[in-house]
């Protein structure tokens, strides 16, 4: 079998940077494109794997359907509205075939989310490493530089920083729905696709980000979403440390 392009290969390492720092819509929106596009692609190569061209094929025709749908309702007049071909494809189904088209788009939306959440991390240090380009009002330096704007001085400021008092609180949360093999899989993917963001990217690294995020959402295609039983007071502590262990301890490590 012939060996195909990764599909975050870099054809201009210049032209990849200038999409980091791009200020232009078109242009900044590039890199999410192309992180949506690959994903996709890479969970339609897992759902063939795994299910079959069949499985494939229904879940192509029932998204494009669905976009057709989407298009025809921001253009009234442009066409028949295809939502009646949709409730048939989805009436012939079979309710196996239904369970994996449904847990296909309900991964492809995870996906999405992951590729946005990149993208604006992506965004933010853009801004951070552009010394023309404003702070962000919620930011420390652009909190200052209102601070200053009002007339704030240095030392009103100071005194007002040492009367703060800041207690880290631990409240009880809802149960997290998510298992803990999918959030970690959401995780490694995240880490993945911000590496593929590092410059310069050769081939052979981006085709080894490629394998690694192809095998992680092999593990969410074969990953139930709803656990089997019923949480105990061990598996809400796993769940918490967890957290800890991301945010807290990781933060004080850098």
């Amino acid at each position: 079998m012939a060996r195909t392009q990764p599909l975050w290969k870099c054809d201009s390492q210049a032209a990849r940077l200038a999409e980091l720092t791009a200020r232009t819509e078109e242009v900044k929106e590039s890199p999410l494109r192309r992180d949506v596009r690959s994903l996709g692609i890479i969970l339609g190569r897992v759902i063939k794997e795994q299910r079959g061209e069949k499985q494939f094929q229904t879940v192509e025709q029932l998204r494009e359907l669905l976009i057709k749908h989407r298009q025809q309702k921001k253009n009234p007049g442009t066409g028949p509205v295809p939502i009646g071909s949709t409730r048939q494809l989805i009436e012939q189904m079979s309710l196996a075939d239904a369970y994996y088209t449904t847990k296909a788009f309900s991964i492809y939306f995870e996906l999405t989310n992951l590729a946005e959440t990149n993208h604006r991390r992506r965004r933010r240090h853009a801004a951070q490493a552009d010394p023309e380009r404003p702070p962000l009002p919620g930011s420390l330096i652009g909190t200052l530089r209102r601070l200053r704007n009002a007339g704030v001085n240095e030392g009103t400021a100071l005194e007002c920083l040492r009367q703060v008092r800041v207690i880290p609180v631990f409240t009880a949360h809802p149960t997290e729905v998510a298992r803990r093999t999918v959030l970690s899989a959401r995780r490694r993917i995240a880490q993945q696709l911000a590496l593929l963001d590092y410059l310069p990217l050769s081939d052979a690294e981006a085709g080894k980000r490629e394998q690694i995020i192809a095998a992680e959402i092999s593990i969410l295609w074969q990953t139930d979403e709803v656990r089997q039983r019923q949480q105990t007071v061990a598996d809400e502590i796993k769940m918490g440390l967890d957290y800890y262990l991301i945010s807290i301890l990781d933060t004080q490590g850098r």
